[in-house]
């Protein structure tokens, strides 16, 4: 019987560790989506699956070769034939595809996204420039989804900050960084600059005949810069154009001149670059084990949040406030389909408290009486009632914030939060929105954003931009109307912001609502 060979043990070993660190991802990643089944309206609102999808089909790649690598090892010590020339080029063979395992670069998304982003939005999306953007963000409201030049994106590892940040993760080695720098051609040119300083400047003296052999002999991790700056310049997340981060684990900044260099270079396309160990470096974070990559929505929220008539209906609704509530013939579809959603999901504790959190409520004038008048011709006795005690009207003008928060209580099969400020007090809108136009505070473009805006909307969205106050509303589609005029008037000033608006996903009719009356 044959001694077993060293490229078994060592193929064993390798095998084992990998398929225990696959296992161990995998169980991360489920613990995460766990944690956004138990916490989102739309678990789905994170985009887990593909980093998932890649580690469970690593996960049965590296099953296959460990059973391979065992048989190996097997027949080697059954060897009885001479052919230990043949079995050492399999494990050969099982050796370098075990090291060739792409487990690590899933390891290392998954380690930075947890120790260093916070809002996770994506793990893997591709994201274009020139015309495929703009096709890509037609897609995006409801248009024709074409077939895009893939040749004009960037594929990005992890979208974070609620899609404010773009991390690319390279796990490129720093020897066959210098051999590729070596391979097309890049040296480092050290030459004065107009002001006599030494520079180190990165050139490849192959590159001049063109666009196309420029592009040929340019290094991956220039081009993948490049192209990260032409997406993000074309995408905007909130008015902004996404921040960008290159990290690079397996390289240390400050050993080599020439990739020093390189980082420069990358740099200079207003990407932050991390190497070595810092790219794991855990963020300061409060609370449990993942939670600070659960989506952040309320991170720019103001002190005072403006709420919109929409939500207001939804505070006071029996829908939102009654568990005993269920699905009758006697209610409008519409009704009944929010019933359903909320008893999978409640609004109110789970949604609009949380976001008001211990903010001071506004409403303007318009909405609080639109408001009014919709609660006083179709609300329920309960929903009048709660109306009354939510804007501090008589009886309850006296009351105090507490005895506000009793009362509510008492209409309430859940428990009211203690931090939430009652009553929401309303605002005159028409003098604030009119001293913020005069005064330069409002953009120009707020007068193209005014003429799809009925008279509520108006004063809701328009106060909300002229106070620099949040605006929370389930108006969706008012909301995507105004973020594209915006883009649409942008006229080159970059720094222009529209109104700061949270959408809430669903909202609550009255239940007063009967079927077939219109809204």
């Amino acid at each position: 019987m044959s001694t077993t060979d060293p490229n078994d043990q060592t193929n064993r070993a390798l095998a084992t560790s990998l398929v225990t660190r696959c296992r161990t991802l995998l169980a991360e990643l489920d613990a995460f989506q766990a944690l956004l089944a138990q916490t989102q309206r739309n678990p789905q609102t994170v985009e887990v699956r593909s980093l998932r999808s890649n580690a469970f089909s690593e996960l049965r790649t590296l099953e296959k070769l460990e059973a391979k690598v065992r048989a190996v090892e097997e027949d080697d010590d059954n060897d009885d034939n001479g052919d230990g020339d043949i079995e050492n080029e399999d494990a050969l063979r099982l050796g370098h595809a075990l090291r060739s395992s792409n487990l690590p670069f899933y390891e290392a998304v998954w380690a930075i996204a947890k120790n260093t982003c916070s809002g996770l939005a994506v793990f893997g999306k591709r994201f274009y420039w020139g015309v495929a953007a703009e096709e890509d963000a037609a897609a995006a409201a409801g248009g024709k989804r074409s077939n895009k030049d893939k040749r004009k994106s960037v594929f990005v590892d992890i979208v974070a900050a609620d899609g404010e940040e773009w991390v690319k993760i390279s796990t490129i080695s720093e020897t066959r960084l210098l051999f590729e720098m070596a391979k097309k051609g890049w040296e480092a040119d050290d030459s004065d600059d107009s002001e006599g300083e030494a520079r180190t400047v990165l050139r490849n003296f192959e590159g001049d005949e063109g666009e196309e052999d420029e592009e040929d002999d340019q290094l991956e991790l220039i081009k993948l810069a490049s192209d990260l700056r032409k997406a993000a310049d074309a995408t905007r997340v909130r008015y902004r154009h996404p921040r960008l981060r290159f990290v690079i684990p397996k390289v240390e900044e400050g050993t080599s001149s020439e990739i020093d260099g390189l980082l420069k270079l990358i740099r200079g396309y207003g990407i932050t670059v991390v190497c070595g160990e810092k790219a794991y470096a855990a963020k300061e974070t409060q609370g449990d084990f993942l939670t600070h990559l659960l989506p952040q929505p309320f991170a720019r929220f103001t002190p005072t949040l403006n709420v919109d008539c929409t939500l207001l209906l939804a505070v006071v609704s029996d829908l939102s406030h009654r568990k005993d509530i269920t699905q009758s013939p006697i209610h409008h579809k519409a009704i009944n389909r929010q019933i359903e959603i909320e008893h999978e999901r409640p609004l109110l504790p789970k949604e609009l408290w949380p976001a008001m959190g211990d903010h001071q409520l506004v409403c303007t004038e318009e909405a609080a009486q639109r408001f009014k008048e919709i609660v006083a011709i179709i609300g329920t006795e309960t929903e009048q009632q709660r109306t009354k005690i939510l804007m501090g009207e008589a009886p309850f003008t006296d009351y105090s914030r507490e005895d506000l928060l009793r009362k509510y209580q008492e209409l309430s099969d859940y428990e009211i939060p203690s931090q939430w400020k009652l009553p929401v007090k309303t605002v005159e809108a028409q003098s604030t929105i009119a001293s913020a136009r005069d005064n330069g505070k409002l953009p120009p473009v707020c007068r193209k954003v005014e003429d799809i805006l009925s008279d509520i909307n108006y004063s809701v969205f328009l106060y909300g931009w002229a106070a620099r106050v949040a605006t929370i509303s389930s108006n969706r589609t008012v909301v995507k109307q105004i973020e594209a005029i915006v883009e649409k008037h942008r006229d080159g000033d970059e720094d222009l912001e529209g109104p700061l608006i949270w959408v809430c996903d669903t909202a609550r009719s009255l239940i007063g609502k009967e079927k077939g009356r219109k809204n």
